[in-house]
């Protein structure tokens, strides 16, 4: 079978592997669609073979698959606090098949059925759906709650849907991409602003109950300014929840007394439960979760995954949000 593999720094083949075999407890998944995030985790398909002991399923049902793999014996595994476990992974990116090529085998447990009238290309979004999914649970967010969200990338997008979901009525968003800022008000954002035309912390003051800044803020862009704009925007009391991941060192904090004296808490929030994976989906059939499939700006057979896919977003070229890429041999499999 043909399989996008990472071979090292910058590159990436498309290789003929062996199948994968069924075995005792697992389920063998025709891949459809596969986010590209580095490491072929954000996958849905139709279920092609069970092991003899699976009989809650059914061959043709359409999946998302839960990625994450841990030793499952920690202290970590059993609070379900996944990526603090010492061994844990992606499947893909850690090994045991991924979602770019075109068959992978399971556990049972990974396996989460979607509904019938949700398509497989909105079912690959599942995943970083969750991710944001689950930062908005940390905060507890109320109705009433003034929330700011920077940086409305893939999680940022994921973070907006999932406040909208939880009828979150004033979500403002710091994003200077037009791409980007656009998908933000798709997602329901009530104010999208761009950083470079406005002081986001005087917008949220001015916008929030009693002037007094967001209740929670989502950090979502991994850089030192949008860390500084988080702390000068949230209110007393309030909450920073730290999504994004950093490549370099952020700034000092120039007064950070203001912690102290404001009461304020910073939180990380990292990955997802298995429960909060299946609430997505829920989401998504029932309707909370609104028209996620704005998030894909563009769908890719597997030959052109390499260029026209990792090679446009590692350049950064604008027009992309979430690409797609689907193994199955012809475009009418996926």
């Amino acid at each position: 079978m043909r399989a996008l593999r990472f071979h090292g720094y910058q590159d990436i083949r498309i290789d003929d592997i062996v199948e994968p075999a069924i075995k005792p407890g697992h389920v063998k998944i025709k891949n459809a669609w596969c986010g590209i995030c580095g490491s072929g985790h954000e996958f849905a398909g139709t279920i092609a073979e069970l092991a003899p002991d699976v009989s809650d399923l059914a061959i043709g049902n359409k999946v998302a698959v839960f990625p994450i793999i841990t030793d499952g014996t920690c202290h970590w595994c059993e609070q379900e606090s996944y990526g603090l476990c010492p061994n844990w992974g992606f499947l893909g990116y850690s090994g045991l098949g991924g979602g770019m090529a075109e068959y992978i085998v399971v556990e049972r447990k990974a396996v989460h059925k979607v509904p019938d009238h949700v398509p497989l290309d909105v079912a690959a979004l599942v995943e970083p759906l969750a991710v944001g999914w689950h930062a908005v649970r940390m905060a507890k967010p109320v109705p009433e709650d003034c929330c700011l969200v920077l940086g409305a990338g893939p999680i940022g997008l994921a973070v907006i849907h999932a406040l909208v979901a939880h009828d979150i009525k004033n979500i403002i968003v710091s994003e200077p991409s037009a791409l980007r800022a656009s998908q933000a008000r798709q997602a329901g954002a009530t104010h999208v602003l761009s950083p470079r035309d406005i002081d986001i912390a005087t917008f949220v003051r001015e916008n929030s109950p009693h002037n007094a800044g967001a209740h929670n803020v989502y950090e979502c862009a991994g850089i030192p300014a949008a860390f500084q704009a988080a702390l000068g925007s949230v209110r007393g009391r309030g909450m920073v929840i730290n999504v994004a991941i950093y490549e370099n060192a952020i700034l000092e904090i120039p007064n950070p007394n203001a912690l102290n004296r404001h009461q304020i808490t910073i939180i990380g929030s990292n990955t997802y439960t298995r429960v909060e994976f299946q609430e997505v989906i829920d989401a998504i059939a029932d309707g909370r979760i609104k028209n996620p499939e704005t998030m894909i700006t563009g769908r890719l057979p597997l030959e052109k995954a390499i260029d026209d896919g990792f090679g446009k977003l590692l350049a950064g070229v604008e027009g992309h949000v979430k690409i797609l890429v689907t193994p199955a041999s012809s475009p009418g499999e996926a």
